[in-house]
């Protein structure tokens, strides 16, 4: 087995966390290291039955071998979680590198933040020959803070001035304290400067937006800088000037470091990322193309890769499965939703699924030593052979390969049930992560614990509806369930309640039957579960109801945060599953007091649900059914001639509030839905007909096949027929 060093880390699925574990990863294999990523997808400082199955993940600490940990605590907002992963990593006995982060247990390799800030300094001083100069960096005696201080200050003592230190302002290093900043200056309470310098990126450009916004001008009236030269927001206007680089320095400074304490000899071979100050228009200077041209390309590729996604039926098939091999087979026909770069498996524990019938406990902490392959899928090809293996071996030994790879783990669970864990393969080169990969995998969970209702549920139906506190449909809680977390969740302070009913079910019986019934219920449930991100408990308290609880955050709607995010994912469910869920649901809502009882809490809201049937008065937006309709129809029939300009002309609007509603209401402008409607069509073509290229062309609505050709490459990367080849090829 390879050596092997570990990264705990969060956030993976940014620009920024994905281009350090990139340098990370070089680094590991030039040095002959596995790289093992164990990270989680909910990075939030709440307790709840989810986020408990999410951090499940770290357990892999304890079961792992490996010869050293980097651990990047600075990216979890939770403490008590950053605090246990330390004394897990204190008790494994390795040595382990602290990145960027000030331990008390561990060697820290901090980034160099005095020189970086000193050269963005003496660049606004220099080249644009400021001197009135404000700088506001983060928190006070905050190591970073003050370090990038002292840069400011060093440019302005190099370069023969002084400091003001009425010019040294603490923020916080993110946006907050920008807004407060701008509204101070913009107020008059501030003085303007020449120029600001900020200590993170998101600071700058939250600053830049918020100066705008009031009507003073940037680089104008007022120049900004940044500091890391992050990624993520390099798609925003205006472009920072900023200090890139030095974070993918310590990055690799952490692991040659790393390699000495474990192998008692110095670094000598080393991978070199280059620091350097990237200049934007946020200063004044212009604006260099070439600098953002890679990342602005991976931005593009993955909101390509989210639209097909958002499109695709991969939940729907997912809903559908019936057994295990049936979960692994839909599994592998949706792979092409992942980047085709990275290998993929899904290993499940032991007691995951108990085909006997029998119910047992199943894990909650930690994970079995033997586990199961159910899924793998390697260089383009799918294996639907399960391979049991010992879990130190992370995947099944036959399977690893000689070169040094980089494993990215990450939990599979639903709610506190821990099913096992997946894992993406990649070479350093090639490591890409997509920002609904978390979805993607609660979505493959999901549809592991249907598989273990359906062969449970003969037994399950004769004892948990007599002793369990779960909805065996739904998996929810019961209302037994709920009733005691009500009254835990309202004692240390006020909860708010959100009642969702399922309308016109007998109706909808009658019609469709009582499986497309069932299908209804366990698609909102599952678009529930997706929305319960901080630290809600969702319930199914009766057959028509659905009820959600959470914590008050002191505004004064508290629920509306759930409820937009409920929505969200209502319309990816809708579109994936081919249910009415929007039409077919009301929701109640209701503030909690420390009198109120779990029963009366209940009964408030129910009581709201009956008068609401009785006065019948909730009607939604006049276009939003021919808006649902008019994407749908697209979606049957894409090869029509459908214009912007005879659809408004239909609905009576004009074009700018036809083309402002649909990007409202679907999330996607009209003509780019158009596009992807046809592309979806080709897509299905190819693979499944011999027809040529020229003839699939005019299917989808285009006269001209070099037209669509070219579309086509630049939507996917690759030709019509490689397009073909590959996905014929995918599965075996």
């Amino acid at each position: 087995m390879h050596r092997r060093i570990a990264l705990i880390t969060a956030n993976t699925d940014t620009l920024y966390q994905t281009s350090m574990i990139k340098a990370m990863s070089a680094q590991t294999a030039e040095l002959g290291y596995d790289l093992i990523v164990l990270t989680h997808f909910v990075n939030y400082d709440k307790s709840s039955e989810y986020l408990k199955g999410d951090e499940n993940i770290y357990s892999l600490i304890d079961c792992l071998s490996f010869d050293g940990a980097v651990v990047d605590l600075g990216s979890f907002y939770s403490h008590s979680l950053a605090a246990k992963i330390e004394e897990m990593l204190k008790m494994k006995g390795v040595p382990v590198i602290s990145l960027d982060y000030k331990s008390e247990y561990f060697e820290s390799c901090l980034q160099n933040d005095r020189e970086g800030f000193r050269r963005l300094t003496e660049h606004f001083i220099k080249e644009h020959g400021f001197t009135d100069i404000y700088c506001l960096s983060g928190p006070r005696d905050e190591i970073h803070s003050e370090e990038r201080i002292n840069g400011y200050k060093d440019a302005f003592s190099v370069n023969g001035m002084s400091v003001s230190e009425d010019h040294i302002f603490y923020g916080d290093f993110w946006i907050g304290e920008a807004k407060h900043f701008a509204e101070r200056i913009v107020s008059g309470e501030l003085r303007k400067p020449q120029a600001i310098l900020c200590g993170s990126d998101y600071m700058a450009l939250q600053l830049c937006l918020s100066l705008m916004k009031s009507g003073i001008l940037v680089p104008e009236e007022i120049s900004v800088g940044g500091y890391d030269g992050n990624p993520d927001v390099n798609y925003y206007q205006p472009s920072l000037t900023t200090y890139s680089g030095a974070y993918l320095e310590n990055t690799v400074r952490a692991v040659c470091r790393l390699h000495e304490l474990i192998s008692g000899k110095p670094c000598t071979s080393t991978v070199e990322p280059r620091s350097f100050l990237r200049t934007g228009a946020s200063c004044g200077c212009r604006e260099s193309n070439s600098q953002s041209a890679d990342i602005s390309q991976k931005m593009l590729d993955n909101a390509m890769r989210t639209n097909i996604f958002m499109h695709s039926d991969y939940s729907s098939a997912m809903s559908s499965v019936k057994d295990l091999r049936g979960f692994s087979e839909a599994m592998l026909r949706n792979m092409y939703l992942l980047d085709a770069s990275g290998d993929f498996f899904i290993c499940l524990c032991s007691d995951t699924i108990n085909e006997t019938g029998s119910v047992e406990e199943i894990t909650k902490s930690g994970y079995t030593c033997e586990m199961r392959c159910v899924v793998n899928h390697v260089n383009y090809r799918g294996d639907l052979t399960p391979r049991d293996f010992q879990l130190e071996y992370i995947i099944p030994e036959e399977l690893i390969i000689e070169k040094p790879r980089t494993y990215f783990c990450t939990p599979l669970h639903y709610l506190d049930n821990s099913f096992g864990y997946c894992v993406r393969r990649y070479c350093a080169k090639e490591i890409v992560f997509e920002q609904y990969y978390g979805e993607f995998c609660q979505i493959a969970a999901d549809s592991i614990e249907r598989v273990r209702m359906l062969t449970h549920e003969r037994y399950l139906n004769n004892k948990i509806q007599r002793l369990s506190e779960r909805d065996i449909l739904t998996g929810l809680f019961s209302r037994k369930g709920i009733i005691s977390r009500i009254d835990e969740m309202c004692r240390d302070g006020s909860c708010f309640g959100v009642l969702y009913n399922i309308d016109d079910t007998e109706e909808k019986k009658q019609e469709q039957g009582e499986e497309y019934i069932k299908r209804i219920y366990v698609s909102f449930a599952q678009a529930v579960n997706l929305s319960c991100i901080r630290g809600e408990t969702a319930a199914r308290i009766s057959r028509d109801e659905f009820l959600i609880i959470g914590k008050c955050d002191g505004s004064e709607f508290p629920e509306q945060l759930f409820i937009n995010t409920l929505k969200s994912n209502i319309k990816m469910i809708e579109k994936q599953q081919s249910v009415a869920l929007s039409s077919s649901t009301s929701h109640f809502t209701a503030v909690s007091e420390e009198t109120v009882g779990a029963e009366d809490f209940i009964r408030i809201l129910e009581e709201k649900l009956e008068a609401g049937r009785s006065s019948k008065g909730f009607a939604g937006n006049v276009f939003l059914a021919k808006i649902r309709e008019l994407h749908d129809n697209i979606y049957e029939e894409p090869q029509c001639d459908w214009n912007a300009a005879a659809e408004s002309e239909r609905l009576g609007i004009s074009q700018s509030y036809f083309q402002h509603i649909y990007r409202k209401f679907i999330d996607v402008s009209f003509n780019n839905d158009v596009i992807s409607a046809r592309l979806a069509l080709a897509e299905r073509l190819l693979v499944n007909t011999n027809l040529p290229v020229s003839e699939i062309a005019e299917r989808c609505g285009y006269t001209e096949p070099s037209y669509f050709m070219k579309l086509f490459r630049n939507r996917k990367k690759m030709t019509a027929l490689e397009y073909k080849k590959k996905m014929l090829g995918s599965i075996t």
